[in-house]
């Protein structure tokens, strides 16, 4: 065997074991995320989220029908076995294209011990991975799936053709915002700042801008005119139980009819400050400190070299919290926060040579840290959607069934 073809061997089984750790690694995400489903077989996907999939434009266009009626025209009825099986297929997806994100950083740069650690640290945050198999079903799978797809895009395109950029991004936020109009606050700033960050030109502003008012009139109108219509709640909730039966849930139901503003956002207030929330917000902020005080070292590690373009991004990262008033979902707006803040790390990595030494420096140099957060992500379990940490509602659980009344 003569040296090219050994070094290519040598290649190709590097690959076999990264690919071999990345997968034993969703393995491990995936199990401590989901253990009903290891154990007893028992799916995350609840009735609430599989009702989703029933929305569709049979009686003309209605908010997050998109998904349904791709369904639907593809196959026909929607079982429950049906969307359980996209459910977890679009879980796969998502994981697969998170990680061929956030190992960018390691296979394009040598492969290097901080780009490593980087990874793991991204795809064990109980923010990321975790949290979407929790909550399996979601459509945020589907948006992010986008989400990612449209920055790797950028990444490609930006240098070589704004309006290639521009027709990219603008189609992949309509879907998203079709699939959910929250997707607006979810991934829209972020991905306009990212291509700005890539291309800053006049010329790149102009198209940014004009994608801006093009998802926001979008957005306005998905939310203003996607109300279901053709039939009454209690008509449109019998019809649908009619032929899909009784995982057909009316809270579900409820957000195509007739759910304004204002009373999502009275529900909202009422429930952020009711007892059990205050609890699961304080538990929020014990077991996510140890990510905060390590992103505050990693800032402070390289404040030096942060300049307005990169505070943007993260600054943009957090426009998932901008739901918080809208939407009782308060610990998934957190999840897609620190989502964004990670996938937002891996991008300066990969988009800025001038910091990416000291962020990758920093995670060789905390090796200890890093896997401390690390350890303390699978102690505490996913964060969830209307309840902090799974650790939480079992001792919460364990704390009711010795404590009587």
């Amino acid at each position: 065997m003569d040296i090219k073809s050994n070094a290519w061997g040598v290649r190709d089984a590097g690959k076999v074991s990264f690919i071999l750790v990345c997968s034993f690694v969703a393995l491990i995400v995936w199990g401590r995320s989901s253990p009903d489903l290891f154990l007893n077989g028992i799916s995350y996907l609840s009735d609430w989220k599989y009702t989703h999939y029933l929305f569709n434009y049979d009686d003309g266009f209605v908010k997050r029908g998109i998904v349904g009626e791709s369904l639907k025209t593809l196959v026909g009825y929607i079982s429950y076995d049906l969307v359980n099986f996209v459910s977890y297929v679009s879980l796969g997806g998502l994981s697969f294209l998170f990680f061929l994100f956030v190992s960018k950083p390691y296979v394009g740069y040598g492969g290097r011990f901080g780009a490593f650690l980087l990874m793991i640290f991204a795809a064990t945050s109980p923010a990321t991975l975790q949290h979407f198999a929790f909550d399996v079903g979601r459509f945020d799978l589907i948006i992010y799936i986008v989400f990612i797809l449209i920055v790797l895009s950028i990444k490609f395109l930006a240098e070589r053709s704004v309006y290639a950029t521009f027709v990219t991004v603008v189609a992949g936020l309509s879907f998203a915002v079709l699939v959910h109009e929250a997707a607006f606050f979810m991934i829209l700033p972020l991905t306009l700042v990212f291509w700005n960050y890539i291309d800053s030109s006049k010329k790149g502003f102009v198209f940014q801008g004009i994608s801006f008012a093009a998802i926001f009139f979008i957005t306005f109108l998905v939310s203003t005119r996607g109300e279901y219509s053709a039939l009454g709640f209690e008509d449109h909730l019998e019809a649908l139980r009619g032929i899909y039966g009784d995982r057909v849930v009316s809270s579900s139901l409820a957000v195509i009819h007739n759910s304004s503003l204002e009373e999502n956002i009275d529900r909202t207030i009422r429930l952020g400050f009711s007892f059990p929330r205050l609890v699961h917000h304080g538990a929020l902020v014990f077991f996510m400190m140890p990510f905060a005080y390590m992103m505050y070292k990693l800032y402070m590690s390289i404040r030096g070299q942060v300049d307005l373009r990169i505070k943007l991004i993260f600054i943009a990262s957090l426009s998932p919290l901008a739901l918080y008033p809208l939407g009782q979902d308060h610990f998934r707006w957190w999840s897609l926060a620190i989502t964004n803040i990670v996938l937002s790390i891996c991008f300066i990595v990969l988009s800025d040579k001038a910091i990416r030494d000291g962020i990758l420096s920093f995670f060789e140099d905390r090796l200890r840290l890093v896997a401390f957060v690390v350890l303390f992500g699978f102690v505490s379990g996913p964060l969830g959607v209307t309840e902090s940490f799974d650790v939480v509602v079992y001792a919460a659980k364990i704390v009711g069934s010795i404590v009587p009344g």
